[in-house]
This record gives structure tokens, C-alpha cells and sequence, in this order.
């Protein structure tokens, strides 16, 4: 099999269309087109059900791409592995990190890192849990941490520290030591992360708790827009206290106590347990160790 046009298959898969994956790929969309169907010929089978200028995986082409991402995750792997001899006078660290974690825990280690090794580049990817496990098993990420327990049987989590969350409001009726709502809580606009999200998953924990089984919901793409549309006046919220923590000074939002002991997440270092660990990697790794970095 032309591992080089069964690159050009994944690609085109994980972009849902040709033109945006031989942008990725820095290609001609044609010859991305070309690579494709003198695949299926090489194969005799077809890959794409195309409809018109949509298209999906066929039953073969999706084993196929499910075939293809390991190889390219091995790929990967092996040269990590020749990577590691390098030491840490050059390299480069990939981290992957929950949304909250890339953009709130992390900013002050990855200044700590640079300083200890300014010749590494460093590249941070933020995304939901969800996005960052499906990265580290394809070996694309150096450290992975993520909010929320993980169930992938093929990584390993260790706990990294928790955070403390807060259900928040903009509407001073509700003060922080008040437990009585003037609605009942399944009548409450509840403004929510998508699925996949640590921030969603404490939330749903929070109203399975209070006996709340079916909220009016309104779902956003981040702990930050979940703090402004409580802000605007839109419902309830539960959010990390240090993204809150501004809006909360100001008294923009006020934090609600519902009567509930102090909601708390677990944040996670996650990482495949037989993918050797590069010199720069397990460098990044003593610093998360070091709680006295973290903010």
C-alpha cells in the first residue's frame, strides 16, 4: 500500500472535505482528488460515498482510516523515540491541555520552561477533554492534562491537583449565602459547555445532585462565554473559580451557594503508559510536580 496516498486519505477524512485538506497538506485540491481515487483503484474498493460535494467514509474506507491513524501514530512515535537522544539543547514539546488548564494553569510553567530552555518550541493545543485524549492516542502530544476522570483503557491518569468550581449568577437576588431560589432549579436557564467537556461533566454532577434531571440549557464553547452570557443577565453557570474570579471583583456575577457541600474537579495528567517519554516531556513534568509553580 502508498502510505503517501493513504496519508492523503486521513487527511481528507479528518477535514470532511478535499479542498480544506490539501490546504492542510499545502497540495493542489485536484491532486488531493487524484490521490484518493488512484487509491481505491490500488485497492479495488471504494472509500468515499460521495453525494454530490459531500461525501463519507465507506464500511472499508473507515477501517481503513482507523488503520491508517495508527500507523501515522506509530510513525510518530519512533521518531519521539529518535528525538529523545537530542537531550534538551534543541526539540520541541507538543502539550495538550483542557481548555480552563491551557488557559489559566499552564501560562506560568511554560514561562518557567522557556526560561530553564529557551531553545525548545513550545507549542500548546487547548480543546475539550474529549479532543486532548483523542490527540494523545494519536501520539501527537509530548504532556496531555485534562479536567475530569479519563476512561480510555489505553491511558494512564495520575492526579495533578483540583480546582474549586462556582455556580454563578447575575442576579443579585441571589447573593452568595443564599440557598432559596425564586424559580425551582429545573426552570432555571443553565448555561453549559459542549459534551465532552470537564466543565460540563461537573456541571451535569451538580444538577444530578439537586435532583435536576432535565434544565432548560443553553450550551456555549467555553468557560469564558459561559461568564459572559451569566453576566448578560442569561441564567446560571458553573465555572472554575480563576475564570470567574475578575467578573466575580467587579460584581458583575455574584457566586450562588444552592446549599451543596464545595464543588471541586480534579485535574488529570494523562499519558499512554507504553509510549516511550522524550528527555524534554519528563522536563515539563518535574515543573507540574512542583506545586509551588502552580498559581
Amino acid at each position: 500500500m502508498n502510505l503517501h496516498l493513504l496519508r492523503i486519505f486521513i487527511a481528507v477524512v479528518d477535514a470532511g472535505s478535499f479542498s480544506r485538506a490539501a490546504e492542510a497538506l499545502a497540495i493542489s485540491q485536484p491532486a488531493v482528488s487524484k490521490a484518493v481515487r488512484e487509491l481505491e483503484t490500488q485497492l479495488e474498493t471504494t472509500l468515499l460515498d460521495r453525494k454530490g460535494r459531500s461525501f463519507r467514509p465507506s464500511e472499508p474506507g473507515q477501517s481503513l482510516y482507523s488503520y491508517g491513524r495508527s500507523i501515522f501514530a506509530l510513525e510518530r512515535e519512533a521518531h519521539e523515540m529518535l528525538a529523545a537522544f537530542y537531550g534538551l539543547e534543541r526539540g520541541r514539546l507538543t502539550i495538550g491541555a483542557s481548555t480552563t488548564i491551557a488557559t489559566y494553569w499552564l501560562p506560568p510553567l511554560i514561562a518557567v520552561f522557556h526560561r530553564l530552555h529557551p531553545h525548545i518550541d513550545i507549542r500548546l493545543i487547548s480543546g475539550n477533554t474529549k479532543q486532548i485524549v483523542e490527540l494523545l492516542v494519536d501520539c501527537q502530544l509530548d504532556v496531555a492534562l485534562v479536567e475530569g476522570a479519563v476512561f480510555e483503557p489505553r491511558i494512564e491518569q495520575r492526579l495533578w491537583f483540583s480546582e474549586e468550581m462556582v455556580v454563578i449568577s447575575a442576579n443579585p437576588a441571589l447573593a452568595h449565602d443564599a440557598v432559596e431560589m425564586a424559580k425551582p432549579l429545573s426552570d432555571q436557564v443553565w448555561v453549559m459547555r459542549e459534551p465532552g467537556s470537564g466543565t460540563r461533566e461537573a456541571t451535569e454532577a451538580l444538577l444530578q445532585e439537586l435532583g435536576t434531571s432535565s434544565p432548560r440549557m443553553m450550551e456555549v464553547g467555553s468557560n469564558e462565554a459561559i461568564v459572559q452570557t451569566v453576566s448578560a443577565g442569561i441564567g446560571l453557570g458553573v465555572v472554575p473559580r480563576i475564570c470567574a474570579r475578575d467578573q466575580l471583583r467587579l460584581g458583575r456575577i455574584r457566586q450562588v451557594d444552592l446549599g451543596t457541600a464545595p464543588i471541586r474537579r480534579q485535574l488529570y495528567r494523562i499519558r499512554l503508559p507504553h509510549r516511550m517519554v522524550s528527555q524534554v516531556a519528563i522536563a515539563f513534568e518535574a515543573l507540574l510536580a512542583d506545586k509551588t509553580l502552580i498559581p
